[in-house]
């Protein structure tokens, strides 16, 4: 036998030998079945990864694809136990279209560090955690998958400090799982950001989740998780809740939404301490949900700063609600619910309570707004409004049921309302910048004079709500969207008041036999408008025409356009003449 042949043999020898090592190593369990992924050997026991792997799958309860055949195949480091968990860092996963990195069925210590993972298809995750306990993940990378990472029926996990953006679905979606910390991540642009669904007793802190189509962080069957200090921008929804109870929802920041914080099915729950500021509708809204405190938040330049809607026992204390577009705060369809010690400024509508039942409402500040309230004599009978609320620096005065209040009863007014209130007076008071000034509800036979109501959002004087017989003269209401307005209420006689620069100067809706007369109309829009009325009588009304502006004055700019048009006529006549020349 020559040496070349003996060489050979040996060599060959030496590989059946080696076979069963190199077959154990291949079938360690990678991806989806996929057993052909690259794996480095151990020197001098530190772990050295290939620069890109393939997916990788570890199943504590498989001991095909265990920690221990792991830690073998040189994937992770570590022992399990608290003081070494398992280690798995810097690795670079593609997908290819499965789960980059999937661990199932463990109760182990470990950690994954500073991994970036990416290219996971449809339906399929960065890294998934599915039934996992004790887990540690941390400042990896988890962009470009359908989930960034994916939580299923795990508990005790932490997750901080990850990149899960530009994912198609949900930056890290949690689903069944409790007692997670999710904290100090990044999850922008994905159609959500961080999402739970039947989890408990999360804490999700310190995340940024802007941007996202949908919702910046959802919450659905969700309980007693606390939602602190995260920021939630530029989404459609900022935070959002479904059916979720008992939860903490503080010092986030939701701002340049279409809504910023919404909750809707949700109990006892506390929304302090944030900021939903510049949303396109509301700052702050809670449908459908009962027994919530909403306290110390911002709520400024919105549509709406607050806003309710069919809650019952909710508590709405101390928050700021400024230059929202329409209402500071909006109660609609509630009962029993409490508005205290909020600031409520320059807005359309400072307060809006509307449809509801025995409302407290006190020691709110309204600067350049006030209160607004609507309904049934029943549910307007039924509030508590006291003069603790300031309208411009001065008290709210709110009577119900009485007769024969007079001007002691009104001292220092910033706002008065009435409701089912007769043969009072009401006199000699500025009640400007403050929505509507004096307001009349279910209230006959009183007399309204030599008031001042002017600047404010809505209405100067409002009658409403079959308010009749009372008498309205002597009165200034300028600079307001209607001046003096009056809504279902017959046989009131409005008489030598002065009426300028409103939008509509005196308006009627619904109100029949009224006398209107020897008011002085000047600059407004629209002196006098009528919808839906019989009966009423106009005289002596200056130079007004009645449902036009001052004295039937032509439309501003009318006599330029005349002009323009003529000249038009002119140019095309000379045109004609010198091409037939």
């Amino acid at each position: 036998m020559t040496k070349t042949k003996l060489m050979m043999l040996m060599i060959l020898g030496v590989l059946f030998a080696l076979s069963p090592i190199i077959t154990n190593n291949l079938n360690f369990s990678v991806g989806n079945s996929d057993k052909n992924s690259e794996l480095c050997d151990k020197d001098n026991e530190d772990l050295k990864i290939s620069k890109i792997s393939g997916p990788i799958h570890i199943d504590d309860s498989d001991p095909s694809s265990n920690w221990s055949v792991a830690k073998d195949a040189g994937i992770c480091t570590g022992d399990g136990t608290y003081s070494e968990p398992y280690v798995i860092e810097d690795l670079e996963i593609d997908g290819g279209g499965v789960t980059c990195l999937r661990i199932e069925n463990s109760n182990a210590y470990f950690r994954i560090e500073n991994c970036t993972v990416f290219n996971a298809g449809y339906s399929n995750s960065g890294i998934v955690l599915s039934h996992v306990n004790n887990s540690q993940l941390i400042n990896n990378n988890c962009s470009l998958n359908e989930y960034g990472i994916r939580l299923l029926y795990s508990d005790n996990n932490t997750i901080s400090g990850n990149n899960v953006s530009n994912n198609v679905h949900i930056g890290i979606p949690l689903s069944y799982s409790n007692n997670n910390t999710i904290s100090g991540n990044t999850a922008n642009y994905n159609r959500y950001g961080i999402s739970l669904k039947d989890s408990n007793k999360n804490t999700i802190s310190g995340n940024t989740a802007n941007n996202n189509y949908y919702i910046g962080i959802p919450l659905s069957y969700s309980n007693n998780n606390t939602i602190s200090g995260n920021t939630a921008n530029y989404n459609n929804q900022g935070i959002t809740g479904y059916y979720n109870d008992n939860n903490i929802i503080s010092g986030n920041t939701a701002n340049n939404n279409y809504v910023g914080i919404s909750l809707r099915y949700c109990v006892n729950n506390t929304i302090s301490g944030n900021t939903a500021n510049n949303n396109y509708d509301d700052g702050i809204s809670l449908e459908d949900s009962n027994n919530n405190t909403i306290s110390g938040n911002t709520a400024n330049n919105n549509e709406v700063g607050i806003y309710l809607e069919d809650g019952n026992n909710n508590i709405i204390s101390g928050n700021t609600a400024n230059n929202n577009w329409l209402h500071g705060i909006y109660l609609k369809d509630g009962n029993n619910n409490i508005i205290s010690g909020n600031t409520a400024n320059y807005n359309d509508r400072g307060i809006v309570i509307w449809y509801s039942n025995d409302t407290i409402v006190s020691g709110n500040i309204m600067n350049n707004c006030g209160i607004v309230i609507g309904g049934s004599l029943e549910e307007l009978n039924s509030h508590d409004i006291d003069a603790t609320n300031l309208v411009n620096g001065k008290p709210l005065y709110y009577y119900a049921n009485e007769v024969n209040l007079g001007p002691n009863d009104f001292i220092n007014a910033g706002q008065v309302i009435l409701v089912n209130c007769s043969d009072s007076l009401i006199s000699n008071l500025n009640v400007s910048y403050s929505t509507n000034g004096i307001s009349l509800y279910f209230s006959d036979d009183n007399i309204v004079s030599g008031n001042n109501a002017n600047h404010n959002n809505k209405s100067g004087i409002y009658l409403g709500w079959s308010s009749n017989n009372n008498t309205i003269s002597g009165n200034t209401a300028n600079y307001n969207s209607d001046g003096i307005s009056l809504y279902l209420s017959d046989d009131n006689n409005i008489s030598e008041n002065t009426v300028n620069n409103n939008e509509v100067g005196i308006y009627l809706s619904s109100s029949n036999n009224n006398t209107i007369s020897g008011n002085m109309l000047l600059g407004n829009d629209y002196c006098i408008v009528e919808e839906n009325c019989q009966g009423n009588r106009f005289s002596d009304n200056g130079t007004c025409t009645y449902g036009e502006g001052d004295g039937g004055q032509p439309i501003p700019g009318y006599n330029i356009l005349f002009l323009l048009g003529i000249l038009s006529i002119v140019a095309i006549i000379i045109s004609k003449k010198l091409k037939k020349s």
